[in-house]
């Protein structure tokens, strides 16, 4: 099982880690929905930056 860490990029050298062990991303209503290995959501408004599938890691931007 592959599970990834999702962190907000605040500026080009700052990052803040919003959510362990996220087993799956979507999108609904203008927000993602990050959901963690026990199915429990979290939601932000941003948008996807980068994702590193080797290293399990997801970046997203803040919503203008």
């Amino acid at each position: 099982m592959c599970l990834s860490n999702v962190y907000l990029l605040k500026n080009d050298q700052e990052k803040e880690l919003l959510c362990k062990n996220v087993a799956s991303i979507s999108y609904e209503n203008g927000e993602l929905i990050l959901k963690n290995v026990l199915g429990i959501p979290t939601k932000i408004k941003g948008e996807i930056s980068h994702v590193d599938l080797v290293e399990n890691f997801v970046f997203v931007k803040p919503a203008p």
